[in-house]
């Protein structure tokens, strides 16, 4: 399965958050906050269902499916680059700590498989005609490592997945494209 991502980087400085924010991952190295977003392609139309998918487990007080609005993927983007623990995404009363850096990351071109690979923006996603569909913020306890929290979205042709920049990549690397591809098979 082809899967292609895009990697948004910034200085320490920019990014606010509580002290310790980032965990340290790798060798030792300081953490960069950064976003990390890949595109799977695929037949959205026989997709099964990642509740089904046992290396996957939803996380606490989410909703399910629901249409993706532009106020969860804000909070979401917000806690990603704080490198959140599971345990923040399921707080009722949050403020956002980084809206500058999170609505700079809404207008930033994304790269999606068609022919030819285009870009668009997370923000030209929630305004698309097809409306994509939040199939729900999970943790992969086979497949990310430190359970990293990912954000899992439908749009047509394929599987979005947003997470923090060193949280998606361990999962790239702990085999999320295998997982992913599974949810592709017919039901």
């Amino acid at each position: 399965m082809r899967v292609l991502t895009t990697w948004m980087y910034f200085d320490s400085s920019q990014v606010k958050g509580e002290p310790g924010f980032h965990r340290p991952r790798g060798r030792g190295e300081e953490p960069e906050p950064g976003i990390g977003v890949a595109w799977f392609g695929g037949d959205t139309t026989t997709l099964s269902s990642i509740s089904n998918a046992k290396i996957f487990r939803t996380l606490p007080g989410s909703r399910g499916e629901q249409s993706l609005s532009e106020e969860l993927l804000k909070d979401c983007l917000d806690l990603f680059l704080t490198d959140a623990e599971e345990f923040d995404f399921s707080r009722q009363e949050r403020s956002m700590k980084n809206p500058e850096v999170v609505d700079y990351l809404l207008t930033q071109p994304i790269v999606i498989e068609r022919s030819p690979p285009i870009h668009l923006t997370l923000k030209g996603l929630l305004t698309s005609t097809n409306l994509p569909v939040w199939i729900g913020t999970y943790m992969g306890w086979s497949v990310a490592p430190e359970h990293s929290v990912l954000l899992f979205i439908t749009v047509p042709g394929g599987i979005i997945v947003v997470g923090s920049a060193a949280g998606l990549a361990a999962a790239l690397a702990a085999g999320l494209s295998k997982s992913v591809k599974r949810l592709f098979r017919s039901k």
